[in-house]
């Protein structure tokens, strides 16, 4: 007997995708595009369904989509694509014999592999701590161990201290350098020119900097040395006013780096990833949690993962991908890579011209969803490695789809490969039907 058909709900270019890899299985399926209560329950009235699956950008039309199925029928299996991961596993508990899948955790692994190296096809954490790269070797995988650029961390903190990303935090940090320095120079030259005590000598600097009392002595000493003295006091104004429009606008505007720490932008060895939409934020953390260095770019400050990436303490800078001003800022020319992975194919190819225009042995990662864009990218523009994120990840929920074990994907040039538990792999149907 035939298998019972499984039911595939979504619209969209990702469950265009999973359609086509179902077909490419010989899979019966019953596509619902944007369906009703009473459409859903058709399908279940027409006949058993082995298996419902929910593919969709929108967590809100998943978990619509998924009631929906459940109130038709309270036992049937269900395979949801599903982004925030917190209120997946709530989901899943009430709702019972559920599974949640992510395009972004399917795919980052494989854009992650070759921003440290175009032989890997995908890159994981392994429990333990360690950071392997994945690679195929012919039907089975193959993991090599990946060392994360060693990071100084004393150097780290002098580079992004010397030059800062943030515009405010330059100001601020310039500003107290400023005042230090004439604090210093003024409490040492009175201590010589008028021969105070070193207490006293800091004490009247102290009071002319912050403009209670100039030091008394001073007026006694000699003409050049109050005019040394007069233009201290000129410049700690100066470095006064810098100082405290830095604190204004860091007090005032919504903070997304800092001048240390974990937000602090990189200066060296580090990832750009550019979009930070449920891809970008995947990315960016995954390459975090391996041990590199990275920072955010989105053209949102109001962005829908800007807040996700702040909390998590990854530093965003706002701004357009493609602006060759801003990857100079990024110090895009001592970067590991770039990976465009914003949801306009067109844009994320104008950011890898840029950066290249700017670098041209950066390696550069680019993500596209349109399979004849990817195709033509490869084969005519040659820039950088391309990632078809549509149909990495309709790949494996097809497969999943029909009770596949298949856990992961790796890539293999332009071709993604199923991953087992056990170490073996396969062609994903959605390649081989291409």
């Amino acid at each position: 007997m035939a298998p019972d058909p499984i039911l595939l709900l979504g619209s969209g270019d990702l469950a265009d995708e999973v359609r086509g890899a179902l077909d490419a299985l010989e899979v019966d399926v019953v596509r619902l595009v944007n369906p009703t209560q009473r459409e859903v329950a058709d399908a279940f009235e027409r006949g058993p369904i082995e298996r419902a699956v929910v593919v969709s950008g929108d967590d809100a039309f998943a978990l619509r989509a998924a009631l929906m199925v459940r109130h038709a029928d309270a036992d049937v299996e269900l395979l949801i694509t599903y982004f925030d991961l917190t209120t997946a596993d709530e989901m899943c508990e009430r709702i019972q014999n559920c599974r949640v899948t992510s395009m972004a955790d399917i795919v980052a692994p494989t854009l992650a592999g070759p921003c440290l190296d175009d032989e890997l096809g995908a890159l994981k954490l392994e429990e333990d701590g360690r950071v392997v790269g994945v690679k195929t070797e012919g039907e089975r995988i193959e993991e090599v161990p990946v060392d994360p650029p060693h990071r100084n961390k004393t150097e780290s903190l002098l580079r992004s201290l010397l030059n800062p990303y943030d515009r405010s935090a330059a100001l601020l940090l310039y500003g107290a350098v400023g005042l230090l320095t004439i604090l210093a120079v003024e409490t040492i030259s009175a201590a010589i020119v008028l021969d105070q005590h070193i207490v006293d000598a800091f004490y009247g600097a102290a009071k002319t900097l912050v403009t209670v009392d100039p030091n008394d002595k001073v007026a006694d000493g000699p003409k050049w040395f109050k005019t040394f003295i007069a233009i201290l006091m000129l410049l700690a104004l100066l470095f006064e006013a810098f100082f405290t429009a830095g604190i204004v606008n860091r007090l005032i505007d919504r903070r997304l780096t800092g001048i240390t720490g974990r937000r602090a932008v990189p200066r060296r060895d580090h990832v750009v990833v550019v979009g930070l939409g449920q891809v970008g934020l995947r990315l960016s953390l995954l390459l975090r949690d391996c041990g590199i260095a990275v920072v955010a770019v989105d053209d949102r400050e109001d962005g829908e993962n800007v807040g996700q990436a702040r909390e998590a303490g990854l530093p965003v800078v706002i701004g357009r991908g493609a602006d060759p001003s801003l990857l100079r800022r990024l110090s895009i020319d001592r970067a590991l890579a770039l990976a465009a992975v914003t949801d306009d194919d067109l844009e994320n190819l104008s950011i890898g011209m840029a950066a290249l225009s700017l670098h041209e042995d950066l390696r550069v990662v680019l993500r596209v969803g349109d399979g004849r864009l990817a195709n033509e990218t490869r084969s005519l523009f040659k820039l950088g490695i391309v990632r078809d994120v549509h149909r990495i990840a309709a790949g494996l929920i097809a497969a999943q789809a029909t009770g596949s074990p298949a856990s992961s994907v790796v890539c293999a040039e332009d071709r993604a490969h199923l991953v087992h538990d056990d170490g073996r792999v396969e062609e994903a149907a959605i390649a081989a039907s291409a």
